[in-house]
């Protein structure tokens, strides 16, 4: 699973990630800033840490597709429609301390 979760960080930074996410969040108007979004993803991290098992587990399973184990190492497909939701979870909490 640790590995899972290191390559699932790693594809969360790449370039293309981000721009098919913030393209797709920016499709759906509801509001969420570029800046926003991607300081999600930057805090996916620290995320990460403060979640209990079942919260972890449910992420990966919101974000990954699959994953195949070959001679060259691990191949994590990732849901592009998972990343946008996780982002959307991500910042509600921040959405709701701002309305306060």
């Amino acid at each position: 699973m640790d590995a899972v979760v290191t390559e699932v960080r790693r594809i969360l930074q790449t370039p293309e990630v981000v721009t098919q996410m913030l393209t797709s969040l920016k499709r759906e108007q509801g509001g969420t800033s570029e800046a926003d979004a991607i300081a999600a993803l930057h805090d996916f991290d620290e995320l990460w840490g403060q979640l209990f098992p079942a919260e972890q587990a449910r992420i990966i399973q919101l974000l990954v597709r699959r994953v195949t184990v070959t001679a060259a190492g691990l191949e994590v497909d990732i849901r592009r429609e998972g990343v946008n939701s996780m982002i959307r979870e991500m910042l509600a909490p921040r959405k709701m301390e701002a309305a306060e």
